[in-house]
């Protein structure tokens, strides 16, 4: 009985700290939100 609420409280920590991996927020920059000038060097860098 008590491997079994161990195994079980073991599988949610790890279900726990996947989903926190999976829903970290991603920092990306929009081109509205740039300026003319890095607008430009990343046209340069790509051309």
């Amino acid at each position: 009985m008590l491997y079994q609420i161990g195994t079980i409280l073991i599988i949610i920590v790890a279900a726990i700290i996947v989903s926190k991996r999976f829903n970290q927020k991603n920092d990306l920059i929009y081109e509205d939100e740039m300026e003319e000038d890095e607008l430009k060097k990343l046209d340069d860098e790509i051309n």
